[in-house]
């Protein structure tokens, strides 16, 4: 019953979390552990419960891994039996979902704003969808990142956070605004790039990324967005003929810590937009292993697919044997020769 395919999200360099610390979220980083996490499904896309690290087999560089450990994260209630009569590991199952919802808002734009339609159609999303398990932030960009609220599972601080996305408004500037306990982005922002180093979405996705590179999860992000062009990128007729110099670093970052796009356009199926509007939300998303939306009625459709996606995972950890630096090309399967796989094709522990 396990097939479609396995989603995985793949992370070097992420935190590893002392069983000493009582603050999960303040990890030392293990620079040579390697995170994944799998979506296991049928041909049905129904998910598959109860594996454990001998179902999976991991090549680095054409190497073999040892896989050292496997959980699952989930929002969805699993167990209805005793914890003795249950078909796997109890101790395994998480069920937090980290969400971050972006809005890249385009300059110029005054009351078409579109994202507007979106802010607003989300929030009546979350309030039929959100699971008590989820823990949501909303971020933007305008002239730089902004942190309109950091992960929280509070209703009325998100559509507040909505409210303010439509707005230019500076957003939270301290780490005094992060949560008491649990897992965050001012904790762990620089401050400093927050508020100098931001100027295009893809450094406000950098340093994004490596703010929630601590938190050992994966974290989907949605990204809504009316096309992403470089001021160092050159069009072409419809098309972005070079790749911006913040490219390849904005991607780097969004893998090391565990982060996929998933990017909607923000334009609706009846406009007529360049071609060059698609074109990088398209590659970004591909090379976070996420998914592009780029024709939609409404923005339900997406994010209820994006949801999908998202309610469930494997998190597979190991060290690699032969520890390299740069690009490392990864392949991941099951032994079951049925299964399929749907992965990044590898990661890169250039900082």
């Amino acid at each position: 019953m396990i097939k479609r395919f396995i989603s995985l999200l793949f992370i070097v360099v992420a935190a590893t979390v002392s069983a000493q610390q009582t603050e999960p979220f303040k990890a030392k980083v293990d620079v040579n552990l390697v995170l994944l996490d799998a979506v296991v499904t049928d041909a049905r896309g129904n998910q598959i419960l109860g594996l454990g690290k001998d179902d999976f087999i991991v090549r680095e560089n054409g190497v073999p891994q040892t896989v050292e450990s496997v959980d699952y994260f989930t929002t969805r209630k699993l167990l209805n039996a005793t914890e003795k009569d249950a078909a796997f590991p109890v101790e395994r199952v998480h069920d937090e979902r980290y969400l971050i919802f972006f809005f890249d808002k385009p300059l110029g734009i005054g009351i078409t704003d579109p994202t507007r339609n979106a802010r607003f159609e989300l929030g009546r999303y979350l309030d039929d969808h959100m699971h008590p398990e989820d823990r949501i932030a909303v971020v933007g960009h305008d002239v730089r990142l902004k942190i309109y609220c950091d992960f929280t599972n509070d209703r009325k601080t998100i559509q507040r956070a909505l409210d303010d996305a439509t707005k230019y408004g500076r957003g939270l500037m301290s780490a005094s605004d992060a949560p008491a306990s649990g897992a965050s982005i001012l904790r762990n922002i620089s401050l400093d790039r927050m508020m100098s180093q931001t100027g295009t979405p893809y450094e406000a996705l950098e340093v994004l990324g490596d703010a929630v590179r601590p938190i050992r999860a994966r974290k989907d992000l949605v990204l809504f967005s009316a096309g992403i062009v470089a001021p160092d990128e050159e069009i072409s007729g419809d098309m972005i003929v070079n790749t911006s110099r913040y490219y390849e670093p904005t991607v780097h970052s969004l893998n090391r810590a565990n982060v996929t796009v998933y990017a909607i356009n923000l334009f609706d199926a009846n406009t007529d937009a360049p071609e060059y509007v698609h074109q990088n939300l398209g590659r970004l998303a591909n090379d976070t292993n996420g998914d592009y939306y780029r024709f939609h009625a409404s923005f339900v459709s997406p994010l209820k697919q994006i949801e999908k996606r998202t309610v469930g995972y494997y998190m597979i950890s190991y060290h690699p044997q032969q520890p390299k630096h740069g690009y490392q090309p990864v392949q991941v399967t099951l032994k079951n020769p049925e299964f399929r796989v749907h992965a990044r094709a590898g990661y890169s522990t250039s900082d």
